[in-house]
């Protein structure tokens, strides 16, 4: 039985060294193929040697090894046919204090061995079975090589719809994703006004259009693949792509979106440091147009004018912002709630809308729905429907947020110089 050895796996920094090879035959060729590969400068001591290293910048002794040929080398390979050479070039590098491999039997007594690598894009993987067996090193690389063929290194991705869209459960798109070969990591944004899948993924995964059947997106769908999913992220946390302009709801959805996919497992490295990266830029692009934004929001300009009793539909963000700054304009307010009321506020059933309405100065409609709840027609007072999806059918004394974006560009200035302020901001960044 071949002997085994504990191992400590490292990667050596010889660019530069020596290393000696002693043997000219193909396992001397494979080691002088990978020295010379690690930027080593190669010292070839052998009577006679195969033709192939004719053709590679070596500098070569033809004859018997001696002791002395170990000085000055950083490391020594013993390759040669003769057990008792290979056992002599080991005996002197010892002597020397260099260290060395032996490629025969004499190996467990060397002082390292030379795993199976593969190598593919920058990236270098080891396989080695501590000496039991070079074969089963050997088929694990090969069959690491195919499957990396057929998977590149991962792109930001993000597909998704202007929009609420409804989606299966998390878990079940999970199940779905998980089983995609080349799909690093994802995270799901589910807003009032956008559904999106953000995604670390082989291009060739993205081509393959598989991500799009697994999410079953309604509608047209856009697609943004590297730096242009990299500009399309940063946007949106700017707020450049929101239905009013700079509105800073979004940064806490997509950060809830991360965060959720880092906690179940979905998220992996490099597209966490993307969201990083494209919040970082973000900044610098809100920063660039702040300016031009007026420090309000959505809720803000749904509650201007108001003089009595504001009842709130929705316990999201956006419900629990607008209730919040009715508060701060020193107004009551009645939420009503689907599954989750508020702690400390007047809440009541959603399905008790009409007796919470009366008397009330106007409806705000902040949930997050398939399809709408309420109809203007049914509706005693103003109401402000800031879902999307709409929260209100109908147009009868009802303002959306499309209504609310004119107002808000009214305080603004041209929607143009805003977005033209972003891009320029962006195109700015190092």
């Amino acid at each position: 039985m071949r002997p085994t050895r504990k191992t400590f796996p490292a990667n050596l920094l010889i660019e530069g060294c020596v290393a000696l090879v002693v043997g000219g035959g193909r396992v001397g060729l494979r080691k002088t193929r990978a020295l010379l590969e690690a930027g080593a400068a190669v010292r070839l001591v052998c009577p006679e040697a195969l033709p192939e290293f004719d053709d590679l910048p070596v500098g070569r002794a033809a004859r018997r090894f001696v002791p002395d040929d170990v000085r000055g080398c950083k490391v020594v390979f013993a390759c040669t046919d003769d057990k008792h050479v290979n056992r002599a070039v080991l005996d002197a590098a010892r002597a020397a204090g260099v260290f060395c491999c032996c490629a025969d039997g004499h190996w467990a007594e060397g002082d390292f061995i030379v795993p199976a690598v593969l190598r593919v894009d920058g990236l270098t993987l080891g396989i080695s079975t501590d000496g039991r067996s070079c074969r089963t090193a050997k088929e694990v690389r090969e069959g690491l090589a195919r499957s990396l063929g057929r998977v590149s290194p991962g792109v930001l991705f993000v597909r998704g719809v202007e929009g609420a869209a409804p989606l299966p459960p998390a878990e079940t798109l999970a199940t779905r994703l998980a089983f995609l070969n080349g799909l690093y990591g994802w995270a799901f944004l589910r807003t009032c006004n956008r559904t999106e899948l953000i995604a670390w993924a082989a291009p060739e995964l993205i081509a393959s259009d598989l991500l799009a059947h697994a999410m079953h997106l309604p509608g047209p769908c856009h697609a943004f693949v590297g730096p242009a999913a990299m500009r399309h992220l940063t946007m949106v946390l700017a707020g450049m792509r929101a239905k009013m302009v700079g509105e800073f709801h979004i940064v806490g959805q997509v950060r809830d979106a991360f965060e959720e996919a880092r906690a179940q497992g979905w998220a992996c490295g490099h597209l966490m440091d993307a969201y990083a990266e494209a919040l970082r830029r973000a900044q610098t692009v809100r920063a660039a147009v702040a300016p031009l934004i007026p420090n309000v929001e959505v809720e803000e300009i749904a509650l201007e004018g108001a003089a009595g009793r504001v009842v709130v539909a929705g316990t999201g963000r956006l419900g629990r912002a607008a209730v919040a700054k009715a508060h701060a304009l020193g107004l009551p307010v009645t939420v009503l709630y689907h599954a989750h009321p508020l702690a400390g506020e007047d809440c009541r059933p959603l399905a008790d809308w009409r007796a919470a309405v009366a008397g009330a100065d106007r409806l705000i409609c902040a949930l997050t729905v398939d399809r709408p709840l309420f109809d203007a027609a049914d509706l005693p007072l103003p109401a402000y429907d800031l879902g999307a999806p709409r929260n209100i059918l109908g147009d009868d004394g009802v303002r959306d947020l499309d209504d609310l974006r004119g107002a808000y560009l009214l305080r603004t200035g041209a929607l143009g110089a805003i977005h033209a302020a972003a891009e320029q901001a962006y195109e700015a960044l190092p």
